[in-house]
């Protein structure tokens, strides 16, 4: 049993109390779990929790240190370099109900599941694209492709580990070895299953996929938010990024200062209201940028997104 088909017996199972209140706090719960789950592109940007809806903080991007320093002796001052770090989280709300006929004819309980899922499912979908976004406008570094995936030279072992290269090889984004081995690879579809595709390199068969990621420890996943449709990543780009709380935040409001889920009586129905603040943002190399070494994009791998 997948963890959100578990929650959705879960939602089963407390269906059944007589408080409403409790019973409102207990689909609220449930919807951000159930979007957690779903949420796949908190992968590049983690999710952090805020007691505020405008965030406002600096963090040193440069410090330096005195080496070597005799013994005995103290250090000169380093110099630390200040950056902002402010943005605001926007309202999500999404609503669904419970209505009498329901009740009467005893499968409330089914829409009480289908309800949490759906609104789950609708919470996630605005996450992920919130997050790619952000992400997929965050890039400092670019290239073209060196041939595209779904032409007749294909370059997807080319243009993956040149971009990987230009990610570790720029200063600003202080790459680690950890870092490298949590790259993510971001696809549209279409590439990841042309990247699935098996092929012969070195003598092995293989797909490129797999001879990719054994290659550098990274993953290749595919996000249906980089489409044509969406227009996020310009339905052809590839995006490496170097994921984690120095690259992108996904902030989440935590604070207990306002109620996040309503219910009341509409007509011959009992509806519930869920609300959740976030924003994506994506942390700059300095002060004079916005933008993450970070994050690179390779664009036009595919000839016809």
């Amino acid at each position: 049993m997948s963890a959100l088909e578990e929650i959705v017996r879960q939602i089963a199972l407390q269906g059944t109390t007589s408080d409403i209140t409790v019973r409102a706090d207990i689909i609220r719960e449930f919807i951000y779990k159930g979007a957690a789950i779903l949420t796949d592109a908190k992968m590049l940007a983690p999710e952090v929790p805020y007691d505020n809806l405008d965030i406002k903080v600096e963090f040193p991007s440069d410090i330096t240190i005195d080496y070597p320093v005799a013994e005995g002796a103290e250090g000169k001052e380093g110099r630390i370099t200040w950056t902002p770090f402010n943005f605001s989280l926007e309202k999500a709300e999404g609503q669904f109900r419970i209505t009498d006929e329901a009740v009467i004819r005893g499968y409330q309980q089914e829409q009480w599941r289908t309800g949490v899922r759906r609104l789950a499912e609708a919470f996630a979908k605005a996450k992920n694209t919130n997050i790619l976004s952000t992400v997929a406008a965050g890039y400092t570094t670019t290239i073209a492709t060196q041939g595209a995936w779904d032409g007749g030279t294909p370059k997807i072992v080319e243009d993956i580990t040149r971009a990987v290269n230009t990610l570790i090889e720029t200063d600003a984004a202080r790459a680690t070895l950890e870092d490298v081995k949590k790259m993510v690879v971001a696809l549209p579809v279409k590439a990841f299953n042309l990247a699935g595709q098996l092929t012969t390199i070195n003598n092995l068969k293989t797909s490129y996929k797999d001879y990719v990621e054994s290659q550098y420890g990274l993953k290749l996943v595919p996000f249906r938010e980089l489409s044509l449709s969406t227009g996020i990543g310009g339905g052809d780009d590839m995006l490496v990024v170097l994921p984690g709380e120095s690259t992108a935040k996904h902030g989440v409001y935590r604070g207990g200062k306002v109620p996040l889920v309503e219910d009341k009586r509409v007509g011959a129905a009992h509806k519930y209201l869920v609300r959740q603040y976030f924003a994506t943002k994506t942390v700059p190399d300095s002060s004079t940028v916005t933008t993450s070494s970070r994050i690179h994009r390779t664009t036009a791998i595919l000839g016809s997104p």
